[in-house]
């Protein structure tokens, strides 16, 4: 059903959405979504052989240019840190490509977005070293940010997951706690062609990689068991809590800790696009070390998706 926006729905400025002072035809297919902007030129000097686009507004940049490797029109994104502000950029994103700006009503039609996020990432499974990449399987969204999308539940595998977190985050609050039991989680999961495609492609390039559960925290501090502020944590035995929780299958394991890919999964795939994520291992939450230096294994993280991406399109 066709439907109109107002400009209380969506902020424009000259035929341009607000956040990312984007136009549609600026916005390729395919995109990579990455948390800091200083990422965007880096990956488009690494891996475009040409920059049709490159805005940068409120601290977003976008370029857009063909990949070298695979000949495909690709958009790097930044999303910014957290859930909140990768919220507004998957909308916009998503407004690009379902809108017609002319008329400010919804597309008759449209091809779903095929959207990748490389990104960092604390690790949490002892097995899994520094500087390994993990491709999200199942992720497990602690910020709030995500309840306010009614997406359907992907499948019984996320309904178990919200189960066995809803009793862990319980058990991990403290017994007086202001907020125990006020954290409610979801789950998602990545696309599954995508998926697919990013392990075959990391295997070819022979490039050390898991595949697991991602827990997608609403910050970095307290949401990530770190206590650096003179305030009392909701839930100081996060970490424990959540290294103990079932799966319900022996082959999937909670890998590591972000701040996007949960947002990234559940609202895109309510939307039906096609999304997934790959992060590097960049310290481990109960060991100290924290790898500064991680230019090389974000590049070949980029260098992955965008293969996996001209896989899914047909250009590799």
């Amino acid at each position: 059903m066709k439907r109109s926006f107002s400009p209380d729905d969506l902020p424009m400025v000259n035929g341009r959405v607000y956040h990312l002072d984007l136009a549609p035809e600026e916005l390729a297919q395919n995109v990579v979504v990455v948390g800091d902007p200083d990422r965007v030129p880096l990956l488009a000097d690494e891996f475009l052989h040409e920059r049709e686009v490159d805005r940068f507004h409120r601290g977003f940049r976008t370029i857009t240019g063909v990949a070298r490797e695979t000949g495909l029109r690709v958009s790097l994104v930044t999303t910014g840190i957290g859930a909140p502000s990768a919220e507004i950029v998957l909308n916009e994103l998503a407004a690009l490509n379902e809108i017609d700006f002319r008329t400010m009503t919804s597309n008759v039609s449209f091809s779903p977005l095929k959207i990748i996020r490389v990104g960092t990432s604390g690790g949490l499974n002892p097995a899994t070293p520094i500087g390994a990449l993990v491709l999200t399987d199942y992720v497990l969204g602690l910020d709030n940010t995500g309840l306010f999308y009614d997406a359907p539940l992907p499948d019984s595998v996320c309904a178990f997951l919200e189960e066995q977190a809803t009793t862990a985050l319980y058990t991990a609050a403290g017994p007086m706690a202001r907020f125990r039991g006020a954290i409610v989680p979801y789950a998602a999961r990545a696309d599954r062609r995508v998926l697919a495609a990013l392990e075959q492609e990391a295997s070819t390039l022979g490039i050390a990689h898991v595949r697991g559960i991602i827990v997608s925290s609403a910050g970095f501090f307290a949401e990530q068991g770190r206590g650096v502020a003179q305030i009392g944590s909701t839930l100081p035995h996060l970490l424990d809590s959540l290294e103990k929780m079932d799966s319900s299958r022996p082959d999937l394991k909670i890998e590591n800790m972000e701040m996007e890919a949960g947002i990234l999964l559940h609202f895109l795939g309510g939307l039906g696009y096609s999304a997934a994520a790959i992060c590097v291992v960049v310290n481990k939450r109960h060991e100290g070390p924290f790898l500064t230096d991680y230019r090389q294994h974000v590049c070949e993280a980029a260098r992955i998706a965008l293969r996996a991406l001209g896989r899914c399109s047909g250009n590799w």
